[in-house]
């Protein structure tokens, strides 16, 4: 149980029942957010997103300087591209490492889901507001993809400090300090895939709205 909290998915048996229970119904809510209305046209992008999630999250690298591994959340870009719909795509991808391979916990599947989704959620919301203010493409994505990682993480810092059945201090210190440096790197990931995506297909983030080709007018109408 020690080793697999090193990873920002909280597993079985390390927190007390109120965090667990309140985990849950965060989870509730997230989920009656994303799946509110979801549209037949939205599904294929969802599982594209479900996918990359799960697949980023199940390759850990080791770190040579702290006895532990780390590895992708990329909440920032499920949040970015499904908008209100990331935490369905967590709590898929969450369930789906759980089962498939032993990471994480069937309890603590809520408090993972909103330890995870509500940045991406919180990323979603803000991708929009970012653009109208003029925010450029790559600062977007910097902001966006370092800020939802980093949130995960505090969360999870915090969650383990105050809901820990037992004294987990040194632990989060360490899960802290060890994600460090995948603040970074997913900063720049989507800060380059943003950059690009705005370019050759804007429909894929969020809201943004599409431009549409005016209508082919007849001749001599006004």
């Amino acid at each position: 149980m020690y080793t697999a909290l090193f990873a920002v998915h909280l597993g079985d048996g390390a927190l007390s029942d109120v965090w667990l229970a309140s985990g849950f119904a965060g989870m509730a809510v997230l989920l009656a957010i994303a799946l509110y209305r979801v549209r037949e046209d939205e599904i294929p992008r969802i599982g594209v997103l479900t996918a990359a999630f799960f697949v980023a999250s199940s390759v850990h690298i080791k770190l040579a300087v702290l006895p532990t591994s780390v590895h992708l959340i990329l909440n920032g870009l499920v949040g970015v591209v499904l908008g209100r719909r990331a935490p369905l795509a967590v709590s898929i991808g969450l369930g789906l490492q759980f089962a498939l391979l032993q990471h994480g916990g069937w309890s603590t599947l809520g408090l993972n889901t909103c330890i995870v989704g509500t940045p991406a959620l919180a990323a979603g919301l803000l991708y929009p507001a970012l653009r109208r203010l003029g925010v450029p493409a790559f600062a977007r994505g910097v902001l966006l993809g370092g800020g939802a990682v980093a949130t995960a993480i505090l969360l999870n810092f915090v969650t383990l400090l105050l809901g820990g059945k037992y004294e987990w201090e040194r632990l989060a210190q360490l899960v802290l300090l060890a994600h460090l440096p995948v603040v970074v790197v997913e900063g720049a990931m989507l800060g380059v895939l943003v950059s690009y995506l705005e370019k050759v297909k804007p429909e894929m983030l969020g809201s943004v709205p599409v431009p549409q080709e005016p209508a082919n007018q007849p001749e001599g109408a006004p």
